[in-house]
């Protein structure tokens, strides 16, 4: 097995690592259940071959668990030892993957997976450009077709999913796919410095594009959405870009705190008000600033779904413990609303300001009056009058 490969996509040196196969690769998947996602998941690789420097898998219980392990088969292989969050260039890979994913399913019965969705992948991309080159993806998904039932949610920042050999093979089996590619800014700049060996953005929206022309049936992937889309008037361009009257769902959320901030925050220049707003949320712990933020993306998600007739679409992750109390009353109705932090033993927030709206849910807010408001735009781009305006 080589020791380093070459992203063709951006023709930068990835230094793969071998890793022990899991004896089972499609398991049950809770969490994306609870961000209704997918019931199960699959992953051909422990850590892919996109060095996001946003990503939670880089320190997910995945990683952490094996962390010792890797490190050691790292050194092993390569002779340093190095770690996923520090060096992006870091591939595992797993060995005869689609070999072991053959043996999982042949005792399976072919109907095994009916009614239920599998995300492909779910911690780390399964159209990675190596595997995608040596044929293992394509070999896996014809497995998955040909032995399960399926429907299977691919979920990746490889634009290749849009070439013409991708879009008939996913035609040819219209009925199993959903296609989604995730993006959280138009930036293809920055996201070079964050999202390392992606397709820049800007191709991943045009892949998506020539998805749904073709018929395809897609989803809208628009995770995370980055602080500086929403301060600078781009998210709504970003909207306009998925087209959310052309996809089943539409799936978004804010970039929530991790361990990997200032990594982020390195894709911006010193000095400028986006690199002062991850130092003022994450360094000086801002709750206040990140709860107006989080809020801000989703009342403007909100509106417009609203105002255009998509809001059945709109799945809107949030990790409300970090709501403050002055920005729940935004989220009265909940609509598109799926909650992600702990709750209670009876389905109910844990932050005690989302849990009163919960509580009080139906009554009639300031942000319903700002939606109606909304919805009353005339022809003329002239805003209705408004007699009930206060609190």
């Amino acid at each position: 097995m080589p020791e380093s490969i070459q992203n063709s996509q951006t023709n930068t040196a990835r230094r793969l690592v071998v890793v022990p196969t899991p004896k089972t690769l499609i398991k049950e998947s809770p969490g994306f259940a609870k961000k209704h996602l997918s019931n199960f998941k699959i992953d051909l690789l422990a850590l892919c071959e996109f060095g996001c420097r946003c990503c939670s898998s880089n320190t997910g219980n995945y990683l952490r668990i094996n962390r010792g392990r890797f490190a050691d088969l790292t050194e092993e292989q390569l002779g340093t030892r190095d770690l996923p969050g520090e060096d992006p260039s870091l591939v595992f890979s797993f060995q005869n993957v689609v070999d072991q994913l053959d043996r999982e399913l042949s005792p399976k019965r072919r109907g095994w997976g009916a009614g239920s969705t599998l995300v492909f992948s779910m911690l780390t991309d399964g159209f990675s450009p190596h595997l995608v080159a040596n044929g293992v993806t394509r070999a896996a998904l014809e497995l998955l077709v040909e032995k399960t039932s399926f429907r299977i949610r691919v979920l990746t920042k490889n634009a290749v999913v849009g070439s013409s050999d991708w879009i008939e093979f996913f035609l040819k089996h219209k009925d199993r796919f959903v296609v989604g590619l995730s993006t959280g800014t138009l930036d293809d700049a920055w996201a070079a410095k964050v999202e390392i060996g992606t397709s820049p953005p800007t191709e991943r929206l045009h892949a998506l594009k020539a998805l749904q022309d073709a018929g395809v049936p897609t989803y809208g992937v628009a995770c995370p959405i980055f602080p500086s889309v929403v301060s600078t008037g781009k998210l709504h361009d970003l909207i306009d870009a998925i087209d959310p009257g052309k996809v089943e769902t539409l799936w978004t959320e804010p970039y929530n705190d991790r361990v990997n901030w200032q990594h982020v925050q390195a894709g911006h220049d010193v000095g400028s008000d986006e690199y002062a707003w991850f130092a003022k949320v994450f360094e000086e712990r801002d709750r206040a600033e990140w709860s107006r933020y989080a809020t801000d993306l989703y009342v403007q998600m909100r509106l417009r779904a609203q105002a255009e007739g998509w809001l059945p679409k709109l799945k809107f992750m949030l990790y409300e413990s970090g709501i403050v109390a002055e920005h729940a009353r935004e989220y009265c109705s909940m609509d598109g609303l799926l909650l992600q932090s702990p709750s209670d033993a009876g389905g109910r927030s844990t932050n005690p300001h989302i849990r009163a709206v919960q509580d009080a849910i139906g009554v009639p807010t300031a942000f319903d009056r700002l939606a109606s408001r909304y919805e009353m735009i005339d022809a003329a781009g002239e805003e209705a009058s408004d007699d009930d305006d206060s609190e």
